[in-house]
């Protein structure tokens, strides 16, 4: 009996040590990315892009793994995870839009030869599909104004 305790002492006790090292590993660093990236911090939209990348990857093994099995509910998990990676690699894009990069590192963009070349009621905006910038007048937009660059709706 006592040499059993002190076998499981053992056994059990290289594992007590290893598991904060694993957790140390595997959990601080995307927390500290996630920190970095909420916190505006320099470089934080990397770590942000370095961190969607990696849970990107992750959800297409997984889901490519569910969609392997046999079950019908592991198939619709593995098609959702998959929806769930491409999703996440649209987040990347969108920070690695300049005009995204300029607001979280606090720059201001120079409008100034725009503004002076508006017209009487103009305003600079963006269309919604393209983000072209667009010189409009928004008491005379209507549903039926196209974005001259792609051909979609400006108002929605």
């Amino acid at each position: 009996m006592t040499v059993d305790l002190v076998l499981g002492i053992f056994i059990i006790s290289p594992l007590l040590v290893t598991l904060p090292i694993y957790f140390n590993l595997i959990l601080l660093p995307p927390i500290f990315m996630v920190v970095s990236f909420k916190n505006k911090r320099k470089n934080g939209d990397i770590l942000g892009m370095i961190l969607l990348l990696i849970l990107s990857l992750i959800f297409l093994l997984v889901g490519l793994q569910d969609l392997s099995r046999e079950e019908t509910m592991s198939i619709i998990q593995g098609i959702l995870l998959l929806l769930l990676s491409a999703s996440t690699i649209r987040r990347i894009r969108t920070i690695r839009n300049t005009v995204y990069k300029n607001w979280y590192n606090d720059i201001k963009e120079n409008t100034g030869l725009f503004e002076k070349q508006l017209v009487e009621d103009e305003v600079l905006a963006t269309c919604p599909s393209c983000s072209t910038l667009l010189a409009v007048i928004p008491s005379k937009l209507s549903e039926d104004d196209k974005c001259p660059n792609c051909g979609e709706n400006l108002v929605n």
